[in-house]
């Protein structure tokens, strides 16, 4: 069964509201991302990149100067406005949609990523209109940032695992997640592996270093 943008009523609700405070701490992609990706899509420039569940625009703005056009996916109005906003590069652009229903015609992009997002997409039917949308040899990219980045403090580290588990507590409590779809980041590579959608599967690992100033974070 392939859901539809009704079954994602509660996701999209979640999503609105916040979308000022989103673009604000929301991490940004490291950029090595862009050298790495480009290799193995074996492009110097792709002529498309196609960035799913894209939210306030901060993972398609991120290859604005090494894409020749950039094309945003996200249901929420609320962040896909924010996204406009935001943007002033005239290759990148931002559609409504949902990660298995883009609209975008077959063998278009040299690469697609979902940022922090696959999370909340119906796994088989996105890794589908993913294998529909690249051109053969393109490259698909999910990825994540680890958080909390590791502490010196083992104190610190438990104290942020009891707040994440006491705020899931309050979730259940008031109902705030209730309707919500979402799967497991643990097992994306297991499902992008299973769905037999790409010919080659791995995971990368990517450091990146920062250093803590008083007023937050600086690369």
């Amino acid at each position: 069964m392939v859901l539809q943008e009704s079954d994602f009523a509660s996701n999209i609700e979640r999503f609105t509201g916040f979308a000022e405070l989103y673009d604000t701490h929301r991490p940004h992609p490291p950029s090595s991302l862009l050298d790495l990706l480009t290799q193995f899509a074996g492009v110097v420039t792709p002529n498309l990149v196609v960035d799913l569940g894209c939210g306030t625009g901060l993972s398609s703005r991120f290859w604005s100067s090494r894409a020749r056009q950039v094309i945003g996916i996200e249901p929420t109005d609320d962040m896909r406005h924010r996204a406009e906003l935001e943007t002033v590069f005239q290759n990148v652009s931002y559609r409504g949609g949902l990660s298995h229903q883009t609209g975008l015609p077959g063998n278009c992009a040299d690469i697609v990523t979902c940022s922090q997002s696959l999370h909340w997409m119906d796994p088989l039917a996105t890794f589908r209109e993913v294998a529909r949308v690249l051109r053969r040899g393109g490259v698909f990219a999910a990825y994540d940032c680890d958080w909390p980045p590791t502490t010196s403090s083992w104190e610190a580290d438990a104290a942020y695992y009891r707040c994440m588990e006491r705020i899931m507590e309050l979730e259940d409590l008031h109902a705030v997640s209730d309707g919500l779809r979402r799967w497991s980041k643990e097992e994306h590579l297991k499902r992008i592996e299973a769905s037999g959608c790409f010919r080659f599967t791995r995971e990368v690992v990517v450091i990146t270093l920062r250093r803590e100033t008083r007023n937050g974070l600086s690369a």
